[in-house]
This record gives structure tokens, sequence and C-alpha cells, in this order.
């Protein structure tokens, strides 16, 4: 029967857009419960003036490394773009990933990546890469405007040259704004899904602009990474379940196991 289903009734908030972000809202539905999708970040491609530059001294590159599937892919179209090489896995740079989604990204272009860490965040990254691998030459960190320098900065702290190609730009979709709002004073929401940090920020901004502050203390959250696990406590808020692998699918377990326990309690 439906009512038993781990997120039977429950409304929940789905943060992410595109593909991702549809197939999250299906798998609640499937499991019982009610999804709004609201997109609080889009991605777009970055018009970086230096881009021809790091391309044409890419072969310079001991490592490249990829904290995203968005670095990865907005890397790869760029390179199309300036036709700076026609098979992908003609590439000479080491190559490393944070997250097990950029991993795949990568492999997807038929490219072998040669350092992953056991532990997703950037700095466990850093800790890991410094004590295993002895790097010499210069790293290139295609990423977004808005993503985290913790890389860059650990990498520097040991006289590693480090140049970040900020490949796309990260922003709210405008369109999401007035869908919030609706859906916030429209509907007793249990629980919401964060992916970044960005999409927290722009949630709270919107919620701050609207005076939406007393309908939201009922709403439970759930994420993706210390990162943005620490974005939502900074404003005062707790994360109710947030998983140790970093992917979607892992943070739709953490909800659903966090529900069931709920109901046992009961």
């Amino acid at each position: 029967m439906i009512e038993h289903l781990p997120l039977y009734g429950k409304h929940v908030l789905v943060t992410r857009g595109g593909e991702k972000g549809k197939k999250l809202a299906g798998e609640i539905i499937n499991l019982g419960g009610v999804s709004y999708v609201t997109p609080l970040i889009d991605f777009q491609e970055n018009d970086d003036s230096k881009a021809q530059t790091y391309v044409e001294k890419l072969h310079e590159y001991e490592w490249i490394i990829f904290t995203s599937q968005n670095g990865v892919d907005y890397f790869f179209n760029e390179l199309k773009k300036l036709k700076a090489i026609c098979k992908f896995d003609s590439l000479t740079n080491r190559i490393a990933a944070v997250g097990s989604k950029t991993k795949e990204a990568i492999e997807k272009y038929n490219i072998e990546v040669e350092f992953f860490p056991k532990q997703f965040s950037a700095t466990d990254f850093i800790a890991e890469f410094i004590k295993e691998k002895e790097v010499a030459g210069p790293v290139l960190l295609p990423k977004g405007n808005l993503a985290s320098k913790t890389i860059a900065k650990g990498l520097e702290e040991k006289r590693i040259h480090v140049d970040e190609w900020i490949v796309y730009q990260t922003f709210l979709p405008p369109e999401s704004i007035e869908k919030l709002v609706t859906i916030v004073n429209e509907n007793e929401l249990d629980y919401a899904m964060f992916t970044s940090p960005s999409s927290f920020h722009h949630f709270m901004n919107i919620v701050k602009n609207y005076s939406l502050q007393n309908k939201i203390q009922k709403i439970e959250f759930v994420t993706i990474g210390d990162v943005t696990k620490k974005a939502v406590e900074e404003y005062g808020y707790k994360v109710v379940a947030s998983p140790a692998i970093y992917t979607i699918d892992c943070m739709l377990e953490s909800l659903c196991k966090l529900q069931i326990a709920k109901e046992e309690r009961k």
C-alpha cells in the first residue's frame, strides 16, 4: 500500500534543476511524497578573457584537477569551441577528480583519472593529494565562479602554481523567485533538499526579500556535502540529513532513512 512508502504524504522542495532535478522529483513521488521542483541555481558558459592562454599552454600543466561535473563538461566544451584538440584522450596531463560523479563525467570522455580521494571534500582532497603525489609542475583548476578556493589555496601553500580557469557561471534563474514564493506561501513543506551552498544562499535571499521567515520554520533541511551543510547552519538552521557519500541518490536515501526512523518512534 502507498501508505507504507517511506515519504508518504511528505512535501519536499527540490532545488536542483535539469534532468537531475526531474529525476529526483520523480523518485520522491515514487516513494509516496509530493515534490516541488524549483531550480535555485543554473549554469552558463563563462567568457574568460584568459581562456585562449590556458588552452595554448595546456600541455604545460602537470595536473588538471576537476571538482564538479559542470567543471568537466564546460572545460571540454571550451576545448571544442577553441578547437584545441581533436581527441580528448590525447591529453597528456595527469587528471584528478573530487567526487565519484566528477570522476564518472571525466571517464565519459575516455580519459583516465589518476587521482581520486577516498573522501569527497576539498579539504580531504588536499590532504590526500599532497600526501600521495609529488607535484612539481603547475596545476590547472577548471571551476565555476562561486566554487571554493580551498584546493587552490592548499596547493599554493605548498608553493605549487595554480591557474583557476572559470569555465562556467552559477546564477539564480529569475523565474524561480516567484515560483518559490508561491510554493512556500501555499504549501506546508516538510523538507527542502540542497546540493550546493549557492542554492541555499539564493533560497535565503528570497526568504528575506519576501519576508518568508515564519513560513519556513517547520521545514527540515537535507543537504549534500560539508560545505552545503555548513552554509545552512550558518543561517541558524539545522540539517537533519547529510550523507557521507556526496551524491543525490545518497541524499534521497538518507532522507528516507530519517523518515522511516521517525515513523518507528511514533
